[in-house]
């Protein structure tokens, strides 16, 4: 069986200031200046380097950019305190609903609602909405995208609950996913953690739930680490793909028995339960989701478990235990995850969770959008046509 990995590439985060040091503009100011590069880019050029959302609705909104392959932006004020007021009302007046494994309309979190910016139109709250959509979908370059509220329960220092949300890319159940927008309704400490770059974390930020990408690597991040990660994260990647057309395959035995047969077929494979619905088209989307019970499916056979556990990670990250990407909460800022390849291939890079609040902090909110790319065209003959 193969799969799409890319192995030869080395995702690496890195914070705006080292990475847009050989931008054209700051290259220019530093050679103005006489001054080298990399110490006036980092003391005076970090600036000049922003790059701007175009377009009236984002005008002057700086991007700092917190990896450059995988692609991730951060925006410190894409919305307003009255609009993150609004979008949270509405969420509460339509009513939350419970998440769990198969929820497709978000990723992580304990609750969430919809808010479908087609209805309302006389209550003045979902202006917030569709501006938000608005410019959420100048951001990502795509179109669609519905807003979805999420909300975590804090949770209790000491008891046995996990501190962290599901792992997962942001492709699960949605098969032409290629670019998130995330923006965050609560937190405060966010903004002047998020200007430390990849150091410590502040103990507020950790407090109020980190958003945490365990698999990208880091300018203080050791070689030994960083290859430690890569493998947990491309194994992660192998074996919810293998897990994902084994199924396939199962379930295609089982459709080619006559009917009589098929009832019997799936009491023998219970799994098929956990296969997604088919979409319109007939394709089966993958539900790219890590666990902790996946923290212990070894890797090859007579392997007791993996060399590491990626969920565990992604744990110790929330808890400020572990060093990594990590992105404090700021109310009205957002991240731009591009998730996926334009050719629709999700990043096995980006698995990434967000961390419950401690208790004493209040729940913690978000709103996402999710945005599909167009996918690939097929030739006459069935091969992918060239892009």
């Amino acid at each position: 069986f193969r799969h799409p990995l890319p192995r030869l590439r080395r995702p690496t985060a890195r914070v705006a200031p080292r990475a847009l040091s050989s931008h054209p503009a700051a290259m220019m100011m530093c050679t103005v200046s006489n001054m080298p590069p990399r110490v006036f880019c980092v003391a005076v050029c970090y600036a000049a380097t922003m790059r701007l959302v175009s377009g009236a609705s984002a005008a002057r909104r700086a991007v700092r950019v917190l990896s450059e392959e995988p692609l991730i932006e951060y925006v410190p004020a894409f919305i307003g305190d009255a609009e993150a007021d609004d979008l949270m009302s509405l969420a509460r007046s339509a009513g939350m609903e419970a998440v769990d494994e198969d929820t497709g309309a978000t990723n992580g979190g304990d609750e969430f609602s919809v808010l479908n910016s087609a209805a309302g139109a006389q209550d003045d709250r979902w202006a917030a909405v569709r501006a938000l959509r608005a410019s959420a979908a100048e951001w990502a370059r795509g179109s669609g995208g519905e807003v979805v509220v999420t909300r975590w329960e804090p949770w209790a220092p000491g008891s046995a609950l996990n501190r962290s949300g599901m792992l997962h890319l942001d492709g699960r159940l949605r098969p032409r996913h290629r670019r998130t927008v995330l923006v965050y309704l609560s937190g405060g400490a966010g903004e002047e953690e998020n200007r430390g770059g990849s150091g410590g974390v502040l103990p507020r930020a950790v407090e109020e739930g980190l958003t945490v990408f365990p698999c990208l690597e880091t300018d203080d991040m050791s070689a030994a680490e960083a290859k430690r990660r890569r493998r947990m994260c491309a194994r992660a990647h192998r074996h919810v793909n293998y897990a994902h057309e084994k199924l396939r395959s199962v379930h295609k035995e089982g459709l080619a028995l006559p009917p009589s047969q098929q009832l019997a077929f799936l009491e023998a494979h219970p799994e098929l339960l956990t296969l997604p619905q088919a979409e319109a088209d007939g394709t089966y989307p993958t539900n790219w989701l890590w666990t902790p019970a996946h923290d212990a499916v070894p890797t090859e056979a007579g392997a007791e478990r993996s060399p590491g556990e990626l969920h565990a990670l992604a744990e110790a990250m929330c808890r400020g235990l572990a060093g990594g990407l990590r992105v404090a909460p700021a109310r009205g800022a957002a991240l731009m995850i591009e998730a996926a390849s334009e050719r629709l291939l999700p990043d096995w890079s980006l698995w990434h969770t967000g961390c419950s609040p401690v208790s004493g902090r209040g729940r913690r909110w978000t709103a996402q959008l999710f945005f599909d790319g167009e996918a690939p065209r097929k030739s006459r003959g069935g091969r992918r046509a060239t892009e």
